[in-house]
């Protein structure tokens, strides 16, 4: 008896339409990182024109680019086979600019240069920030709807300390745009000033917006790094079971240059404890509250295992962090340092991290925890974003009150998505703390940023969706 064999042909891999950009998936994958070695402003320049723009226009013809440089400064760029058109402006003249051309079709991408007139810039960002509220409309203005502005800027370094003008600036022009994302360019020198890479598109935004322009008091910056990347250890077991830890090689370094031999570490939103564990490692005392007694539990754990005194080093507190500065033992204070790394709002909530991540996919196969607790004074199940920064700016205020002036508090947090909008935590933390009549003075940031993470393929093909692996280690100073 024979037998027929019937060939069926193997099933076609489906091929994504590009619509974005014509580049191919590995250098589109590259590009999606949030933090980058940058070289020189030629190839700046270029990757972000071919990442933004197709050669071909949906209108049909070649894409147009406007680079604007505020100030002096006139960078060398190559069109990529695009439309280039350049122009300048005096940081003076910013708020009467219009493009010179009247019959025009409107710019696909558009850069905006202002790393060259900083200081004037913030100038105009303290006090006259309807200049730039007024430049960024007429920006959008001649932008087709739906592209993309990009904002290159820096913070500026003076005797008072760093100005954060790029989260200025884009507080500003969301009045305008949709804040998309950010992308943080680093030079090869730690101490070296960062460039921030704002990406704003023309569609409206549906994020916070701030009504008035934000305030912020500058004081002395705690460290010299602007950025660190620190190797962390596997996690154990028991530290596993935390769905958001922070590496006890971060904390390390900030305990060692900011905490006296012998001094005493505080940490509000405790976890499992890995501040406590850096802070004894290096000769210091170490408090923290927890509000689940589950993690509370583990750090006690932890902690007892790196240090065996129980008297007089060390404390874990199950409460909440709301009232810290009534939960702290007398023995324990005034608190010499505060680091922490409070929930990222609503973020282990999002349904892309529970579809899209392998790690909480793989949690959730196992019986792990997603989310911290199911507790409604769990500062990660607050609904709403502007209670949630409320609520943690309270928090951190009572931690001012068990510190002396001139100390620092460190916050570990990043700026996170939500429902297609940019919700800039690290921001908006740094700007209800040091405002007028704040507990707190801005004395600089440093990234942490996470090159031990691989990079997943969001929006390829039809959006700009980066992969955040840079975190803010923000420095208060208690005024």
């Amino acid at each position: 008896m024979s037998t027929t064999l019937k060939v069926v042909p193997a099933k076609p891999k489906r091929s994504l339409e590009n619509r974005l950009n014509d580049l191919p998936w590995k250098e589109w994958l590259l590009f999606q990182k949030s933090f980058f070695h940058l070289s020189d402003d030629a190839a700046l320049y270029g990757n972000l024109i071919q990442f933004f723009t197709k050669r071909q226009a949906a209108t049909g013809g070649v894409s147009r680019v406007l680079t604007i440089c505020v100030g002096d400064e006139h960078p060398a760029i190559a069109a990529h086979g695009r439309s280039l058109f350049r122009d300048c402006v005096s940081p003076d003249d910013i708020a009467s600019w219009r493009y010179g051309q009247t019959d025009f079709t409107p710019f696909d991408f558009i850069v905006v240069d202002l790393r060259h007139s900083a200081t004037a810039i913030a100038d105009h960002a303290a006090n006259n920030p309807e200049f730039l509220c007024g430049f960024f409309e007429n920006c959008k203005n001649v932008l087709r709807d739906g592209g993309f502005c990009v904002l290159l800027s820096q913070e500026v370094a003076s005797q008072a300390g760093r100005y954060p003008l790029p989260w200025m600036l884009s507080s500003l022009a969301r009045r305008s745009f949709r804040m998309r994302d950010e992308k943080i360019g680093l030079l090869s020198e730690e101490t070296a000033a960062p460039t921030y890479l704002n990406v704003l598109q023309a569609i409206d935004e549906i994020g916070p917006i701030h009504e008035k322009a934000p305030s912020v008091h500058v004081g002395v910056p705690a460290v010299r790094e602007q950025w660190v990347k620190p190797r962390p250890r596997p996690r154990s077991k028991k530290e596993i079971l935390h769905p958001a830890k922070f590496p006890e090689e971060l904390i390390r370094t900030f305990v060692t240059e900011l905490t006296p031999e012998g001094g005493t570490v505080f940490d509000p939103v405790g976890g499992t404890g890995s501040s406590a564990v850096a802070a004894l490692d290096t000769g210091r005392k170490a408090v923290l509250v927890e509000l689940d007694e589950t993690w509370a539990a583990i750090a006690a754990s932890r902690i007892s295992e790196t240090c065996s005194e129980t008297s007089g080093r060390w404390q874990v507190l199950s409460g909440d962090a709301r009232h810290a500065s009534a939960l702290i033992p007398k023995a324990f204070q005034p608190i010499d340092y505060t680091v922490t790394s409070p929930p990222y709002w609503r973020i282990l909530h999002n349904p892309g991290m529970h579809v899209t991540d392998e790690g909480q996919k793989a949690r959730q196969a196992k019986g792990l925890r997603t989310t911290y607790s199911e507790s409604d004074a769990d500062l990660g199940n607050i609904t709403s974003y502007g209670d949630f920064i409320d609520q943690l700016a309270d928090i951190y205020e009572c931690c001012a009150d068990a510190m002396e002036p001139g100390r620092i508090l460190t916050i570990v947090t990043k700026n996170v998505k939500h429902k297609r909008a940019q919700y800039p935590i690290a921001w908006d933390l740094v700007f209800k703390l040091c405002r007028d009549g704040g507990r707190f003075a801005y004395a600089g940031t440093t990234f942490w940023c996470q090159d031990d993470v691989g990079l997943k393929p969001f929006g390829m093909g039809c959006d700009w969706i980066s992969n955040i692996l840079h975190n803010y280690c923000l420095y208060l100073r208690v005024r």
